[in-house]
């Protein structure tokens, strides 16, 4: 899925000391199913791996991004898209047989999607933002900091006029400083690849 990358020998050095980042991500954002095809741990490691390469590949060191959180999020994103594309696919070739056996039956039906699956998909995004956001706060100050933990806030469902209340400023204050975040967010590197693998769409 993830595709071949060619690496030189400090990216590779670099992957293979980091490789404990695809056992980490699996455990904190897959679910591993051993009876689906695709989605045993197996195969989504070494998914993950390919998604690692990629990421050591990428790399830019003077962006001043440390590798880890850099790396986690390239894999993460690269194993959600992985595991959404498996699920498509056995989606669309689900069928059961007339003299199908009862508990195999009853699993593909347990596998079903719920009418919620779409909810719970724009759920996780939001959650994964409110956690890249909540990391990224460290790396700024002033203005845009304010604005990252006005966007957080946002999030969460408060509105302007609520956060503006909490922070005892005007509304428009507020709106001045996630303009002045979004601005810095932009040229972050680890958030612009976040959008763009994770919502098909740059940060605006």
């Amino acid at each position: 899925m993830g595709g071949r990358t060619v690496l030189n020998d400090s990216q590779r050095r670099l992957a293979e000391q980091h490789l404990n980042i695809v056992s980490r991500v699996i455990c904190r954002y897959i679910i591993v199913n051993e009876t689906l095809f695709g989605f045993e741990y197996d195969d989504i490691y070494q998914e993950g791996c390919i998604w690692l390469c990629k990421a050591a590949a990428s790399f830019r060191p003077e962006l001043r991004v440390p590798f880890d959180a850099y790396a986690e999020k390239v894999v993460a994103n690269g194993l959600r898209t992985y595991c959404r594309l498996m699920y498509g696919r056995q989606k669309r070739g689900c069928c059961i047989p007339l003299d199908a056996d009862l508990n195999i039956t009853r699993l593909i039906l347990e596998q079903a999607p719920s009418p919620a699956y779409h909810q719970e998909e724009e759920l996780l995004a939001q959650m994964d933002a409110a956690r890249l956001l909540h990391h990224m706060k460290r790396e700024y100050s002033g203005t845009a900091r304010l604005g990252i933990e006005a966007i957080e806030l946002k999030l969460k469902g408060y509105s302007g006029k609520e956060i503006a209340d909490m922070y005892g400023v005007k509304p428009n204050l507020v709106g001045a400083w996630i303009s002045r975040a979004k601005q810095k967010l932009r040229k972050n590197q680890v958030f612009v690849l976040w959008m763009e693998t994770y919502t098909g769409q740059a940060a605006s």
